[in-house]
């Protein structure tokens, strides 16, 4: 599996990006924590980074980068085998707040600037 990291504002539950998956008409499921993604035959799993793995694994530019967006943060993991499901995902976070995509490809910023990038290069 691959994997796209969404970072938003601290304090959003796992519950509320369901909810807000749900408003935006996309397929989900709460299980065990985590929310399974369907779209187009495929599934991704959106996981909470509540262990703090992600704060110890990038660097402190990184995390200046990412903090200076959107202030305090808290991760969310994206594995997905079609793009395009991740991609619905953080779309329908980003409708509601304030996002930051790591494609673990050397990009880091906002959502919207990902999805720009990613219609200029196919």
């Amino acid at each position: 599996m691959n994997s796209l990291i969404a970072c938003i504002p601290s304090g959003i539950t796992v519950e509320e990006v369901y909810d807000q998956l749900l408003a935006e008409g996309v397929a989900v499921d709460l299980q065990g924590g985590r929310i399974a993604v369907s779209c187009d035959g495929s599934l991704a799993w959106v996981s909470p980074d509540s262990e703090g793995e992600l704060e110890r694994e990038y660097e402190p530019d990184e995390l200046s980068l990412i903090a200076g967006m959107i202030g305090a943060w808290q991760g969310y993991i994206i594995d997905y085998r079609m793009l395009h499901t991740a991609e619905v995902a953080v779309a329908a976070i980003s409708a509601r707040w304030p996002c930051v995509v790591d494609d673990e490809g050397g990009f880091i910023g906002r959502a919207q600037d990902y999805f720009e990038r990613r219609r200029n290069n196919g």
